[in-house]
């Protein structure tokens, strides 16, 4: 959508952050549009825009928006995003070049750790599939803003989260697992301004000056009484900033970072160094994945292993380790071999063990997987299991005293749960955790059955207190018998 005067006024697009929607910029919109023909362009799946039809990636992203650009005549543009959309604007401007005269970023994200994009994915996706998004929203706005009751402010989040699309979201939530922002930052040529929060608790004004220390045009600066949403926090501010810079780039072209000296260049690149490496070393951790509900498959760091689990007690040696860690030879002699003479176990453990290794040696890169000594057996690195996922997310769903907060981790679990949960497992070891895990399921979905049909008004309110100690609903065996 187009906003201001068309002429000699420059264009500026505005591209929104993850969840938003260009209402966003609306006070923004009001202090910037009569200097500027300034357009607000919608991501896939926010706002009226429709989802896209297929794995959304980054360069499927940029070629949409060239396209649209392409569509209402834009040929040069200054490109101002928030969150996600100042991740799209670095990446338009190194696609694009000629086309992008400045970058106004926002609240950019920088590098965060892959442990921490994955609680994000895992946290919000759970929110995200509740029809009322109110406890997104809830959650989401003690970040976003220093003023989470200012009712327009409020309004604004509320009415873009319940829009979005959740497959869009968490699509383009996930693209920041394959994201080398602070590369891409390093290959903009364009000027660049950088504005970031004073009280924003993720992307902090620490973090953010090191994020724009890898631009070699760049000014940064931090918006006073601010959090994430700068343009709403401060709207005067913030544009006031915006269009210094871009008027800059018309009137009177001026150097933003006078040249640095030798010493202080040798120390921002011996930073640079240590926050590249260590990157690196966090991105390339040791990963064993191991999945045995839907089906069995094992891969390491990335890579799968297809073949030689049915030999050698392969399987459920792997699968022993991994439920209990640090086992002592002797635990393995007696749940592995409970019949056999302690020589003959003896030997199968060796030789198991040797082929386990081998397997897992296979995609390593010389890291070992399988750290054997004389008394116990321990699985070393990052270890992801679905069967543990489940067990933490039934502990977790038990565990909970909110009753909304329940209800949400119970459907989440009924959501992913298998028709039959460790079929073809026949040792005492595995039966117990498969009869313990059924039990728990079995009151978590007794309890979400109670709590639906108390809402429901079909339990009489004086069994209310009953209500709340069971769980929300069908219970699941029998649902998942029924589906």
């Amino acid at each position: 959508m187009g906003y201001g005067t068309n002429g000699d006024k420059p264009t500026v697009i505005l591209l929104h952050g993850l969840g938003l929607n260009s209402t966003a910029w609306g006070s923004l919109l009001d202090y910037m549009s009569a200097s500027y023909h300034i357009y607000t362009y919608d991501l896939p799946g926010h706002g009226g825009e429709p989802e896209a039809g297929g794995l959304l990636s980054w360069e499927s992203l940029s070629a949409r928006f060239a396209e649209w650009a392409d569509s209402i005549g834009i040929s040069q543009a200054h490109l101002i995003g928030h969150g996600l959309g100042a991740n799209l604007a670095v990446k338009l401007a190194i696609r694009y070049p000629e086309k992008i005269q400045t970058l106004g970023l926002i609240s950019t994200p920088g590098f965060f750790p892959p442990e921490s994009i994955q609680r994000g994915f895992e946290s919000r996706g759970k929110l995200l599939r509740n029809a009322d998004r109110s406890e997104l929203v809830e959650y989401m706005l003690q970040s976003l803003t220093v003023n989470p009751r200012h009712p327009d402010i409020r309004n604004t989040i509320y009415t873009s989260f319940h829009q979005v699309s959740a497959l869009s979201y968490m699509q383009l939530m996930d693209l920041y697992r394959v994201h080398d922002i602070l590369e891409d930052l390093r290959q903009i040529q364009q000027p660049t301004m950088m504005l970031c929060g004073e009280r924003d608790p993720v992307y902090t004004p620490a973090l953010s000056a090191i994020t724009s220390s890898y631009v070699n045009n760049c000014r940064f600066l931090v918006v006073p009484n601010a959090s994430n949403l700068t343009f709403l926090d401060q709207p005067e501010w913030t544009s006031y900033w915006l269009r210094e810079h871009i008027d800059a780039i018309h009137n009177m072209p001026i150097a933003f970072r006078p040249e640095p000296s030798a010493s202080s260049l040798n120390s921002m690149n011996s930073l640079h160094k240590i926050i590249y490496w260590g990157q690196r070393s966090l991105l390339h951790e040791h990963v064993l994945q191991v999945q045995v509900l839907q089906s069995f498959h094992i891969s390491v760091n990335g890579q799968e292993i297809a073949a030689g689990w049915n030999k050698r007690y392969a399987k459920k040696l792997i699968l022993y380790l991994i439920l209990y860690p640090n086992p002592t030879r002797q635990q393995l002699y007696d749940d592995l071999w409970p019949e056999s003479e302690l020589p003959k176990a003896q030997n199968y453990l060796r030789v198991c063990l040797n082929h386990l290794k081998s397997l897992l040696e296979q995609h390593s890169t010389g890291f070992e997987f399988l750290r054997i000594d004389r008394e116990n057996i321990t699985l070393q690195g990052k270890i992801v299991c679905d069967l543990l996922d489940l067990m933490h997310d039934v502990r977790q769903a038990m565990e909970e005293k909110d009753e909304i907060a329940k209800e949400t981790h119970i459907i989440h679990i009924l959501d992913k749960l298998p028709r039959h949960l460790l079929t073809g497992y026949v040792d005492d070891w595995i039966l117990g955790i498969r009869d313990r895990l059924e039990e728990q399921l079995s009151v978590l979905t007794l309890w979400l059955s109670k709590r639906r049909q108390w809402i429901a008004g079909n339990i009489p309110i004086e069994q209310e207190g009953e209500a709340a100690v069971i769980s929300s609903h069908p219970p699941l065996l029998l649902e998942k018998e029924l589906a």
